[in-house]
């Protein structure tokens, strides 16, 4: 088969663009040709050198693609020509937590003997348990966002969620917003807070039940004057830093549930009133990555059809400019921008009004 081109990780913030050989799939695997591969918080750490794995790598997690080959081995019926979305956050499958069905806490997923991460290239051969078929009405650049949806998956499933819950999601970026559209995806009650008024405007596009402007004075006075609740069920803080999670701690009603969703900045402390926790039976959980259960339902919730996204596509860079693409995206007026590996993600975003 022909070569193919890829993004190395040579150096923080130094990206080389490479051609290597179309992998072969193994006994077991399919070769997905990438379509467009997201950057999330993960490949932005690592750009920077922030978060350290090895030299050179091949990063990129948030995929979607379309079938290439299906190898022996492969007991699903997906065929060449299906669009797909892969999961590439590897588990081992032998530590306590893979073997019992919580392999987002995965010892080993950053091994260097296991494949790691790979999605910022034309094509990838992967196991079939790591391909899934997406709705091709989804399209690929909203398929991309997948992953991301399946960490806000999880992260919801840690607060037991049920329809007549009140919702508030703090901070209006990515993460955020596609909490919102899971909550939404239900019927649900869902607020959320920001301080930036354009993201405001849209999380308010996006079904936003209440939007509170948290500069702009108390947001216990904005949701009791706005909504008349005295405080929420829900409280996801995906903003990092201090005020965001003492924010959460003045919104969460009684027998709230906390989910500390952001990492934050070390060295961040925060001061709590144990009584506050005490009297309202409060919850207080985190939220790291997600389950191969987790990631199944987000392309359930994408197949769907009512997962609005497209507006959380700030920018696409043709696979030749992913330098560029990887510095546009440190921009926190950004939503997620990705890297294009033909022109099928840039026509897609032409057609949704991008720039």
């Amino acid at each position: 088969m022909d070569n193919m081109k890829l993004v190395e990780l040579v150096a923080p913030r130094e990206l080389a663009v490479r051609e290597v050989k179309v992998p072969e799939p193994g006994h077991g695997e399919v070769l997905v040709k990438i379509k467009a591969c997201a950057v999330c918080t993960l490949e932005r750490r690592l750009f920077t050198g922030e978060t350290k794995i090895a030299y050179p790598l091949v990063f990129g997690h948030e995929v979607s693609g379309e079938v290439v080959q299906v190898a022996a081995g492969v007991l699903s019926d997906l065929e060449p020509g299906e669009p797909v979305v892969l999961d590439l956050l590897n588990r081992c499958g032998e530590c306590p937590y893979c073997r019992t069905g919580r392999s987002n806490q995965c010892v080993n997923k950053f091994d260097p003997g296991l494949p790691v991460l790979g999605g910022m290239a034309q094509y990838i051969a992967r196991p079939a348990r790591q391909v899934f078929r997406i709705d091709p009405r989804v399209g690929f650049l909203r398929a991309a966002l997948t992953e991301p949806l399946s960490d806000c998956v999880h992260s919801l499933m840690r607060t037991h969620l049920s329809p007549q819950m009140r919702v508030l999601v703090i901070g209006a970026g990515t993460m955020g917003l596609l909490h919102l559209a899971i909550v939404k995806h239900y019927g649900m009650f869902c607020a959320v807070t920001d301080m930036h008024a354009a993201k405001l405007e849209v999380a308010a596009s996006l079904g936003a039940d209440v939007t509170i402007d948290i500069s702009a004075g108390d947001p216990r006075d904005a949701l009791r004057d706005e909504a008349g609740l005295e405080g929420v069920d829900v409280v996801i803080v995906t903003a990092p830093g201090k005020e965001a999670v003492e924010e959460a701690f003045e919104l969460a009603g009684t027998l709230g549930t906390i989910v500390l969703f952001s990492a934050n900045p070390e060295g961040i402390m925060i001061e709590l009133n144990p009584n506050s926790i005490h009297y309202k039976e409060i919850t207080i959980t985190g939220s790291e990555s997600r389950t191969e259960k987790d990631f199944y339902q987000a392309v359930s919730l994408q197949n769907a059809g009512d997962m609005h996204l497209d507006p959380l596509v700030s920018a696409v860079f043709p696979i030749d400019d992913a330098q560029r693409a990887l510095e546009s995206s440190l921009d926190p007026a950004l939503y997620r921008v990705v890297v294009a590996m033909d022109e099928t993600a840039v026509e897609e975003f032409e057609a949704i009004g991008g720039v």
